[in-house]
């Protein structure tokens, strides 16, 4: 279960060079140094992330862990929508029989502005060893979560099959952003379990953000055993620098042909207008400085541009079949930055930027 989709799409690559402590259940405290590459695409209509990490222990063992997931959005329809995934992950510690797991997921959203619900099912294998057959993974969940500004809460409730073990857990997740720190804490508890331990668990971490592309990242907390992919309950503490390889370049302020916008002026303002008519049509009109183009994307376009035509009185507007409810948009003009227009509610994606919420009555 994961937070809302930014409206945005997000592309990052990124390194983690740190340092971590672990005491897995049963074992003696161990130090590793670790590398973790991940690369993860976010849109609207789906994404993809594929991550790797290598440790290295003091004792000289070294561990091996990938995985690779991608999910497709479907339309939305009367505030629901659907998404279907697939992942795969392996892992491997010297010493120990290797994992892998294959998944894949159906969930039904329903999304607002400020809140929304989850329900989901899994279906997959996951196997331990080379001589033992893959097991049968079979789980479902259910999640909601609530946003406030800069401060979002998640909370789920998850039951799983793998082979003969069972288990549920309980958990909850609060992340806020302040700035250029993002924190992030969860806990929770696992019951009705067989051959997955019990208990509670709990999880914090912070990124402090040095500057655009440099990233120090703390965490620490005790997590459960992961039956599907093969993890051992433990407790840890761990540090690491965060390295942007690439992201998504930063688009340049809007280019105005004329009127506000020289070094050093505030931009001026860009309003929308929204004027439902007959048969679910609905005209946007754009208000605000002279450009030379005027696109708008939201929810209901898919979050594909979609060009304004020009109209009196130097506006921008189009005529959209857009349903009725709570909808998302954002503008952009002269292929400059896309911004939040006023006459819109303006709330904070997952990410940092902005975009106007409004009502179609």
């Amino acid at each position: 279960m994961s937070f809302p989709r930014t409206a945005h799409p997000q592309v990052n690559a990124t390194v983690d060079l740190g340092a971590s402590a672990v005491r897995y259940d049963g074992f003696l405290p161990s130090s590793a140094a670790a590398v973790t590459p991940t690369f993860t695409w976010d849109g609207a209509r789906g994404g993809l992330t594929i991550r790797g990490t290598y440790l290295r222990f003091e004792g000289g063992n070294r561990s091996l862990q990938g995985s690779v997931g991608a999910s497709v959005f479907t339309q939305p329809v009367r505030g629901w929508r659907g998404e279907l995934s697939a992942s795969a992950g392996a892992s491997s510690y010297a010493g120990f029989p290797s994992f892998w797991h294959a998944l894949g997921d159906v969930r039904l959203h329903h999304d607002s502005d400020r809140h929304g619900l989850v329900i989901g099912a899994t279906a997959g294998r996951s196997s331990f060893g080379t001589t033992r057959p893959a097991r049968p993974v079979a789980a479902a969940s259910i999640a909601t979560w609530l946003r406030r500004d800069q401060v979002a809460v998640l909370a789920s409730v998850h039951r799983a099959f793998i082979g003969d073990t069972q288990y549920s857990d309980i958990d909850m997740t609060v992340r806020a952003r302040q700035g250029t720190l993002a924190l992030e804490t969860s806990v929770g508890a696992r019951f009705w379990s067989r051959g997955a331990g019990r208990g509670v668990f709990g999880e914090g971490s912070g990124t402090l953000a040095l500057t655009e592309r440099i990233a120090l990242v703390f965490s620490a907390g005790r997590y459960p055993t992961d039956p599907i992919r093969g993890s051992i309950a433990g407790r840890y503490a761990a540090a690491s620098l965060r390295v942007r390889l690439h992201s998504l370049p930063h688009r340049d302020p809007p280019r105005l042909v004329n009127g506000s916008g020289a070094s050093g002026d505030p931009p001026a303002p860009v309003a929308l207008a929204v004027r439902p008519e007959r048969d679910g049509l609905v005209r946007l009109i754009i208000h605000g400085p002279a450009a030379d183009r005027v696109e708008i994307a939201g929810d209901f376009t898919q979050w594909q541009p979609v060009l304004l035509a020009p109209a009196t009185g130097g506006a921008w507007e189009a005529l959209l079949l857009i349903p009725r409810g709570v909808h998302r948009i954002n503008v952009r003009l002269s292929g400059g930055a896309w911004l939040a227009p006023s006459g819109t509610t303006r709330v904070h994606d997952d990410y940092g930027g902005d975009v106007g919420v409004f009502l179609v009555p």
